[in-house]
């Protein structure tokens, strides 16, 4: 059920409002009727209506103001706009400010209950738009921390191994990584939160996680903790009193400091660096400690015989499973398992084994697992999952493509598919990234691809009879367009779609 409020300062009027319409069949609650446009305000304040239907003149605040007030805010309302006739210029000035609906007095029952109604639509919309942009919002993050977390861990185990080359190596770990990451070569900032104890520490990342989720920022991208110290990599500078806030100031004896470098690779170089010499270092993932191992053979290990499994054919791919498979079995530490197969699994959703919310599940379930051999089992499921997608039979072009292609195919009769939106929505990966990737494996544009689809699309459905190009243009997503849709058949194919299949059918 929606609330709505009534604002006029006519008590006549609100009054009439409220009673003349049945508010439960509209399912709607009138949760106040205000006298002007600062009650009104104070009241959006408190209770965050839905809709408001307010007088565009009142003493005080009129209704324009209280409409610039609340545009000011986070709040979606949807406002409904009572004037008469010689208030219009107000009106419009309302509309300026993505307020559709304008009720002239007096106004009958029926053309107010329609607006009201159109009002309680756009809401529902917002609020589904809303939700999706949040979940979509929460699930890029979820991968940015999941892609940080194998960077984190190729990182501290490459210093040992490729001191020398260490450098070089995490350049390219960062591009490999980079479809998720997003960072652009940008500038970041390493905080240093020192003497802050393990035990004040999940207070802390609770109180950062719900600043992050409140300001819809993700500023702080990753965090390390070693020794009673916090090490926050963030894309822009905080605030050190923010700081502060969110470790409750439970000690004086907490210091803050930050350094300024060009890029991820320069601040991982130099937190790396000073982490490494830990026995234990503790990987702060979506506000939960992931304890690092010093288990650098087996986790390298893992990741020599996951790369082995990129471009490799059915007969190697068997072979690197089964190796994977006898690791998981012989692995006696519950960390150590969680690790590795959490590595495993972040590996197979880069390569498109497996889906981002595959990877976010199995990530899930097996960090909060604390019986190994349930985990184990996780584990082996998963990869016996990643083996199917990965011995699958006519991988022509690679997964990553042939997935794009599939969503292709279900949704070919998407008027607004798009490359970005497939790349975003669906692979929650960065756009020109699946571009390259796409370009590279067939040698075609992503547009091409498309529109090549579409036309082949629409020859099987004129052969099978369907002879209205209306109908056709619609199921091969070229909207209410057949015009269009033409257009694009006569370049590709030479003549009319009408034409086309005529000949095909010999008449």
């Amino acid at each position: 059920m929606q609330k709505l409020i009534i604002a006029d300062d006519e008590r006549v009027i609100r009054e009439t409002i409220y009673n003349l319409i049945d508010w439960e069949s509209l399912d709607i609650e009138v949760i106040g009727l205000c006298k002007d446009g600062i009650e009104a305000y104070n009241m959006i304040l408190d209770e965050s209506p839905d809709i408001v239907m307010t007088d565009i003149r009142m003493p005080g605040l009129s209704g324009l103001e209280l409409v610039k007030k609340i545009a000011q805010t986070d709040q979606q309302i949807q406002f409904i706009i009572l004037s008469g006739y010689e208030e219009f210029e107000y009106a419009r000035e309302a509309m300026k400010y993505g307020v559709k609906y304008y009720l002239l007095k007096p106004c009958n029952e029926e053309k107010m209950i329609e607006s009201i109604q159109q009002a309680a639509k756009d809401c529902s919309r917002a609020k589904i738009q809303a939700e999706k942009q949040r979940q979509q919002s929460e699930m890029l993050y979820i991968i940015h921390q999941d892609a940080m977390y194998h960077l984190i861990i190729d990182g501290i185990f490459a210093i040992e191994e490729n001191r020398e080359n260490f450098t070089d190596y995490m350049e390219e770990q960062i591009r490999v990584y980079d479809p998720y990451l997003n960072f652009d070569n940008s500038r970041c900032y390493l905080y240093y939160i020192f003497f802050l104890e393990q035990k004040y520490l999940e207070s802390f990342l609770v109180q950062m996680d719900k600043h992050r989720k409140q300001e819809g920022t993700n500023g702080v991208f990753y965090a390390i903790y070693v020794k009673n110290t916090l090490l926050l990599f963030c894309r822009e500078k905080v605030e050190e009193e923010i700081l502060l806030r969110w470790s409750g100031k439970v000690s004086d004896l907490i210091e803050i400091k930050y350094e300024e470098y060009a890029n991820l690779l320069k601040l991982l170089e130099t937190a790396l660096y000073k982490v490494q010499r830990y026995d234990v270092i503790y990987a702060i993932h979506r506000t939960k400690m992931l304890t690092i191992l010093n288990n650098q053979n087996s986790l390298r290990y893992i990741q020599k015989v996951c790369r082995d499994l990129e471009n490799s054919d059915m007969e190697k791919i068997e072979q690197c499973i089964g190796k994977l498979l006898k690791a998981i079995s012989q692995t006696s530490q519950l960390e150590l398992l969680k690790m590795l197969g959490n590595s495993i699994c972040a590996y197979m959703a880069k390569v498109g084994a497996c889906s981002v919310s595959e990877e976010t599940i199995f990530i899930r379930e097996s960090n909060q697992e604390r019986n190994i051999e349930k985990l184990r089992k996780l584990t082996i499921e998963m990869l016996e999952e990643s083996r199917k997608v990965l011995c699958r039979s006519g991988q022509e072009y690679g997964i990553l493509t042939e997935r794009v292609m599939d969503y292709v195919k279900d949704h070919l009769g998407d008027s607004d598919l798009t490359l970005k939106k497939i790349a975003e929505e669906h692979l929650y990966m960065n756009v020109d990234y699946v571009s390259r990737k796409f370009h590279k494996s067939t040698g075609k544009k992503f547009s091409q691809y498309l529109t090549e689809q579409r036309i082949e699309r629409a020859k099987e459905l004129l052969l099978e009879g369907n002879s209205k190009i209306q109908y056709v243009a619609e199921r091969v997503g070229c909207g209410n367009n057949p015009q269009y849709f033409t257009q694009i058949f006569k370049k590709i194919v030479g003549t009319t779609p009408g034409k086309w299949a005529q000949q095909m059918m010999g008449k």
